[in-house]
């Protein structure tokens, strides 16, 4: 499987496969991402990336305040 955001080959259990899980696991400025947003049905993203993009969107937050 390759990660939809960084594109590199992972195993099964390194990545995340429902839009849905990603969605209810995090907040609603995770789920407003561009990226998240544009995950399809069938995209997988690595917890790596799931991780960058919770770091960026909680400095995003902060920036706000």
């Amino acid at each position: 499987m390759n990660c939809f955001v960084c594109g590199k080959k992972k195993e099964d259990y390194e990545v995340w496969t429902n839009k849905i899980v990603i969605g209810a696991t995090y907040n609603s400025d995770f789920q407003n991402n561009e990226i998240i947003c544009n995950l399809l049905d069938k995209s997988v993203i690595c917890h790596v990336c799931i991780k960058v993009i919770e770091k960026q969107v909680e400095k995003e937050r902060n920036n706000h305040v």
